[in-house]
């Protein structure tokens, strides 16, 4: 049967409010970021970070200073426990740093051997030469004993150390200092007794935290 062509209903056409329209574009799943982006970022904010530390000046540089000090104390207590536990002499040997431009030392451990002083052949990294920052005079005083010179050395001469954490649970009494070679002025002293006990002294004064 034929329908009539007047008879037919269209169906209206439904629009939908723009607001809708554009809510409904911004519900959809959006893209992450990628690795790259993302590697990006964090070069971002490391640049961002290094100029901060730079604005930072003496500040930043003191930080620095003061985790040193306090790094080569906690050294010097772990060398005198280990040469309490293995019943062997343990040393540390300060120098000048030959192959550093500027002013530079070197702290090398080393442990009596039948043959004379040598490094300790131990896997452990504590015991690893430590080079320490640049810029400082490094003055080393040891109880009852002359001014001592830190001054390059060779290591194939097998040079004894200054300070020695002996066998017996004692060690060398001394101190050390980080002194500004621009003024003069003293930025940290470490000292230490013949029991080995360790003081952290900011420009000179005890810190009351140790």
């Amino acid at each position: 049967m034929l329908t009539s062509v007047i008879g037919m209903r269209q169906t209206p056409r439904t629009h939908l409010p723009t607001g809708l329209l554009v809510a409904g574009l911004m519900g959809a799943p959006r893209r992450g970021f990628s690795l790259v982006e993302l590697l990006v970022a964090v070069f971002v904010i490391v640049l961002l970070t290094g100029v901060v530390s730079l604005s930072v000046g003496r500040g930043g540089a003191d930080l620095v200073l003061e985790s040193e000090v306090r790094h080569v104390a906690g050294l010097l207590s772990f060398a005198s426990a280990e040469a309490g536990l293995s019943a062997i002499d343990h040393g540390l040997l300060l120098s000048e740093d030959a192959s550093s431009e500027g002013t530079r030392y070197r702290a090398t451990w080393l442990r009596r051997f039948d043959q004379g002083w040598a490094a300790p052949r131990t896997s452990t990294e504590l015991f690893r030469p430590l080079s320490l920052a640049e810029g400082y005079d490094l003055r080393l005083a040891l109880e009852g004993q002359p001014e001592i010179d830190l001054v390059s050395v060779d290591p194939e001469l097998n040079p004894a150390p200054q300070v020695v954490a002996w066998a017996g649970g004692e060690m060398t009494p001394g101190s050390l200092e980080w002194n500004d070679p621009r003024t003069g002025d003293l930025l940290y002293r470490l000292e230490w007794d013949l029991l080995g006990r360790m003081t952290v002294m900011p420009k000179g004064v005890a810190d009351e935290a140790d």
